[in-house]
């Protein structure tokens, strides 16, 4: 029975509103310039994705602080495994599940799981004792490794943003944030051992890993001096990251080396692994202030670019509408962004504030992440533009978690503009 919102739709986020509608419009009408056909289809997509909204704004979200997150957790994880088991490959990864002529993606509807089930746990334990701190782990931990290995590095990225921006509004210090991700810097910092053959890039990343690790080890000294055996061992976790790194770089798939390949160096394989970024970036750049004008872009009208319609969908915007309306697609993400940060702010309870910062990490990570990859600031690593790119799961999760935060916006405990 759907409850009595009279009071509540007054305090309705209209603002936010709009701006997923005008996010979706310039998405449709970019997909249209691509391919007519995909637009028309994801208009199709739209009205489920719709439903599901609707769905959370009318229901509410305290039904899910109960044995409902636990039930989304498990179904997560069995459409995952159900991936693993039989699920369709394409692209050399394994991430799609062919349900009668529908192809789902369920690692996309694993975000919004992770989002509730991590917000339960949070919200029920305290993060600064080792049961809570590690019960949230374990809840993240399973479905990341069995996303990780279909392979799926771009949303094992997403899990990660998630997690850190849910753990720091629990109120995790940015100091044990930074101790849990210092492993993976001194992954990076040693990349450059695998990635090129000169003796002297090698020796420079050996000094700068020499002066990160020796720097690390004084900040943990004094950082917490009774805790030795824990720095003592995030010190090691470090070390061994970093002499870890040939073995890391065997376990990526070719194309995930590509990609990282690709990041550095776009000109090294302009008409292979490159020819994305590239094409990518030459379309932004020709856009210039005020585009090319709508199915006028060259790039886009002669399809130079390989799925744009999907993870490259925001070089259709920088062609054919130019600088200022890309700026202008930015703000309506930043508009966005910043009434889901007002929501959790002002959330009624505990449970509400972590969805609602759940929904806006994953927001902004995607968001910085896929239009890093069309400019070539970012490899490239399959992220879709939230609510721009074609795909009917990821249009359907970025719906129902909207829907969430209208949800937890219509039952707020105060009002603060």
């Amino acid at each position: 029975m759907i409850p009595n919102l009279g009071r509540s739709w007054r305090n309705f986020d209209w603002a936010m509103f709009l701006g997923v509608v005008g996010i979706l419009a310039i998405g449709v009408t970019s997909i249209s310039s691509v391919n007519h056909g995909d637009a028309i289809r994801q208009l199709i997509n739209l009205v489920p994705a719709v439903i599901a909204m609707t769905f959370f704004i009318l229901y509410g979200y305290d039904w899910l602080d109960g044995k409902a997150a636990w039930v989304i957790y498990a179904i997560t994880i069995i459409m995952l495994i159900a991936v693993d088991v039989t699920g369709h490959s394409a692209l050399g990864a394994q991430r799609w599940l062919s349900i009668g002529p529908l192809k789902i993606q369920p690692s996309e509807y694993a975000k919004f799981g992770l989002i509730v089930s991590l917000a339960k746990v949070l919200s029920a334990k305290n993060i600064h004792s080792p049961e809570g701190f590690l019960s949230s782990l374990a809840v993240v931990g399973f479905p990341a490794l069995l996303i990780f290995k279909q392979p799926d590095l771009g949303t094992s990225l997403v899990f990660a943003a998630i997690t850190m921006g849910m753990l720091f509004w629990a109120g995790l210090s940015v100091s044990t944030l930074f101790k849990m991700v210092s492993p993976v810097i001194s992954l990076i910092i040693c990349m450059p051992f695998v990635l090129f053959d000169d003796p002297a890039v090698h020796q420079a990343s050996m000094g700068v890993a020499a002066l990160y690790l020796l720097g690390l080890g004084v900040w943990l000294y004094f950082q917490r001096r009774h805790h030795w055996i824990l720095s003592v061992g995030i010190w090691l976790a470090n070390l061994g990251a970093g002499l870890a790194v040939p073995l890391a770089w065997q376990i990526l798939k070719e194309y995930q080396k590509n990609r990282i390949r690709t990041f550095i160096n776009p000109e090294a394989d302009p008409l292979g692994t490159g020819y994305h970024v590239i094409q990518s970036m030459i379309a932004v750049g020709s856009g210039g202030l005020f585009g090319k004008g709508l199915f006028h872009g060259t790039q886009t009208q002669l399809h130079f670019i390989p799925e744009q319609h999907t993870d490259f969908i925001f070089s259709v915007v920088g062609e054919e509408l130019g600088f200022f309306a890309g700026a202008g697609l930015l703000a309506l993400y930043c508009l966005v962004l910043v009434r889901g940060l007002i929501v959790a702010n002002r959330a009624k309870d505990k449970f509400g504030s972590l969805l609602a910062i759940g929904v806006v990490s994953m927001l902004t990570f995607h968001l910085f992440v896929n239009m890093g990859m069309a400019t070539g600031m970012m490899p490239v690593v399959g992220i879709p533009l939230p609510l721009m790119s074609y795909g009917g799961t990821a249009l359907m999760t970025n719906l129902a978690a909207i829907g969430l935060l209208q949800s937890i916006s219509m039952r707020h405990k105060k009002l603060l503009f």
